[in-house]
């Protein structure tokens, strides 16, 4: 290795993608490629592990094997949009795309250093360059990620350091090949985007028998309004408020199954998942609920009583209390938290009535990958 300290600042005016996921790059203008690299993680038992890296015209296809798993990503490090998924079994489980303004991003890249520390790996020569992310934190310094370029711009290796030098990951190029990369390569299933892809039954799911009522409701706090439908086993819940911020969540209370879309200031989120829910399972992803604890209390709103139970027992910091009718339907949904930032829904307006489920899906332009610029999703 050749060995040259000297430091020049970069600024970065876009571009702002996890480490661990898509190639750090500094212009848009990279060359088609296919990397075959190898990732080894000091606290991982088990050996290296393959990745595969696709590149065309800015949009990155990579895919990393974890053991009977394999980690999904799609994305493009200028427009700070990254789509990530797992596959099992050849059938994805899980996703989340997100893009968000390299401003409010907290894992965005914050400096970069051109280090004159050039290294041969796979036989390309490249350099290395440091950058730092997230936002400053006072007697905190790291972790550091550091990423060896070739003089086209393809990214060769990476490592990862804590603040005191060590090493805690690293990816190293094995062979590389550049030329063109079809455009089918680097764009996601057009499935991951679709709402009743993550709604539809699973596997080995049981016909429920509905031990509760169908509802329409609506419930507001001092600065959000809310909807809530259930169409049991399913439930959806639309929150909304006049900044823009809109939480769509809609999820199944027997399986680890649904669907969320966020949007707020500067990023928006939509996630799905797929999976058959473990019995024993401390904290369900959507509902977020994993108790039922007997608060001792009731009340009595729209003509409905209600008795009060804690859904997150024992929780410290945060947590969830619901004041529910003897079928189950929150008139209050107080989530406190400890540090100021609580909510407390009371409802305004409840019709038992039929839900079917084409109600219970957010609205197609939230979904649409071309909003996402995943433009000819397969």
């Amino acid at each position: 290795m050749k060995r040259l300290i000297v430091f020049s600042v970069i600024a970065i005016a876009a571009g702002s993608a996890r480490a661990s996921e898509i190639p750090f790059f500094t212009s848009p203008d990279v060359p088609d490629y296919t990397a075959r690299m190898i990732v080894h993680e000091n606290y991982s038992k088990e050996g290296g592990r393959q990745r595969i890296v696709q590149h065309h015209n800015g949009w990155t296809h990579i895919e990393e094997e974890r053991g009977d798993e394999t980690d999904v990503y799609y994305g493009h490090f200028f427009k700070n949009v990254i789509l990530t998924a797992n596959r099992k079994d050849g059938e994805i489980t899980s996703f989340m795309v997100r893009q968000v303004e390299p401003s409010q991003d907290y894992y965005g890249i914050r400096e970069v250093k051109e280090i004159d520390d050039v290294e041969t790996v796979g036989g390309e020569q490249c350099r290395w360059r440091e950058f730092i992310r997230g936002k400053p934190q006072k007697g905190f310094s790291g972790p550091f990620y550091l990423s060896c370029l070739t003089g086209d711009g393809i990214e060769v290796a990476t490592k990862v350091l804590l603040s005191r030098g060590e090493v805690t990951s690293e990816t190293r190029l094995v062979e590389l090949q550049r030329g063109p990369v079809p455009e089918t390569a680097i764009r996601p299933p057009l499935q991951l985007f679709t709402a009743s892809n993550w709604l539809k039954p699973l596997s080995g799911y049981e016909d429920y028998t509905p031990n509760a009522p169908d509802f329409d409701a609506r419930l507001v706090s001092d600065r959000s309004e809310e909807r809530l439908l259930r169409h049991y086993p399913w439930w959806l819940r639309q929150r909304s408020r006049e900044d823009g911020f809109i939480l769509i969540t809609v999820w199944n209370e027997r399986e680890d199954q649904g669907l969320q879309y966020s949007l707020s200031k500067g990023q928006r989120e939509f996630r799905g998942v797929r999976s058959l829910a473990n019995p024993g399972q401390f904290f369900r992803r959507f509902d977020g609920v994993y108790g039922m604890a007997d608060m001792g209390k009731q009340e009595r709103l729209l003509g409905e009583d209600c008795a009060w139970f804690d859904r997150q027992p024992d929780s410290a910091d945060a947590g969830l209390w619901q004041c529910l009718t003897s079928d189950g339907i929150p008139l209050i949904d107080n989530h406190w938290s400890g540090w100021g930032d609580g909510e407390i829904f009371r409802i305004v307006s409840l019709t038992r009535r039929p839900v079917h489920m084409d109600e219970m899906q957010p609205p197609h332009e939230y979904l649409d990958p071309a909003s996402w610029g995943f433009v000819g999703a397969q």
